[in-house]
C-alpha cells in the first residue's frame, strides 16, 4: 500500500516539528506544513494530498473549519481537526465539515485510527499499524522551553507528582506537564508497566521485586507495587 499523504496546518513551529516526525516514524508522508488555513487552497491546486491535519484556528477569521469545508466541497480531502485544549468547543453540525476531530495532546492511536478512516481503510489495516507503538525507540516530552527527545530504552521509571510526570533517564530527569495515563499512551506497552498510581517502571531496568517493592537497577530506587496493579504486573513478566 501506498504512504498517505499528509498536509499538516500548524500555527506553533515546535509542535510541527514533534508531530511530523510522529507521522513520519507511523509510516506516513508529510508532504507539506502550512501556518494559516487560508494556505491551503493553493497549496492542494498543486501538490497530491489525501488529508489534511489543521488546527482549529479558531481565532482567524478564516478558520481550520472553513478550510475544512471548502476543500471538502473542491477537492473532496477529508480534514481531521486537532482541537487544543484552550479552543471552544464544537457543536455537533461542524461534524458535517471534518472527517473527525482529535483533542490535544494527540495520542498515537487516535492518530492513526482517523488517518486510516478517513481513507476507508478496513479495520485490520488499523490494527496493524498500531503496532507502531511498540515498534518506537523514542519519545518527545516538552520540558524547559523546548522538545526533548528521549530514548525509551533509556527510562528508568516515571513519578506522578500532582499534574507533572518527572521522567528518569540514564543521565538526566525531566519534569513535563502531563498524567499518568497520557504516558501510558505514548510508552511502548511491551516495555512499561504502571505498578502503582504514581509510578510507570521499564520492565528492563527492573533489578528485583520483593512484594510489594520492585528495586530498579542502577538507581537502587525502590519503588511500590500498588494492589490493584501487582496482577498485570506479575502476569507482564517472565517467572520461572
Amino acid at each position: 500500500m501506498e504512504k498517505i499523504s499528509i498536509l499538516l496546518v500548524e500555527d506553533v513551529s515546535y509542535v510541527e516539528i514533534a508531530l511530523k516526525d510522529r507521522l513520519i516514524d507511523m509510516g506516513f508522508e508529510v508532504v507539506g506544513v502550512l501556518s494559516a488555513p487560508s494556505q491551503v487552497e493553493s497549496y492542494v491546486e498543486k501538490t497530491s494530498v489525501d488529508i489534511i491535519l489543521s488546527d482549529l484556528f479558531s481565532k482567524e477569521s478564516y478558520t481550520g473549519l472553513n478550510m475544512a469545508k471548502d476543500i471538502k466541497q473542491q477537492f473532496g480531502i477529508s480534514t481531521v481537526i486537532l482541537n487544543g485544549e484552550d479552543s471552544p468547543k464544537i457543536s455537533f453540525k461542524h461534524n458535517l465539515f471534518a472527517h473527525s476531530f482529535l483533542s490535544k495532546p494527540l495520542k498515537d492511536n487516535d492518530l492513526i485510527y482517523a488517518i486510516y478512516s478517513s481513507q476507508n481503510i478496513i479495520d485490520e489495516e488499523i490494527e496493524s499499524s498500531n503496532s507502531y507503538k511498540n515498534s518506537k525507540s523514542y519519545i518527545f516530552v516538552r520540558a524547559d522551553y523546548r522538545l526533548n527527545k528521549i530514548r525509551v530504552n533509556e527510562i528508568y521509571y516515571l513519578e506522578a507528582k500532582k499534574d507533572y510526570v518527572t521522567i528518569i533517564t540514564t543521565d538526566n530527569v525531566y519534569t513535563v506537564h502531563a498524567t499518568m495515563k497520557d504516558m501510558v499512551n505514548v510508552l511502548p506497552e511491551d516495555l512499561f508497566i504502571r505498578t502503582h498510581r504514581s509510578y510507570i517502571v521499564n520492565i528492563d531496568k527492573v533489578f528485583s521485586i520483593k512484594y510489594p517493592d520492585i528495586l530498579i537497577e542502577h538507581k537502587m530506587k525502590t519503588i511500590p507495587i500498588g494492589g490493584l496493579y501487582r496482577k498485570a504486573l506479575f502476569n507482564k513478566i517472565n517467572i520461572i
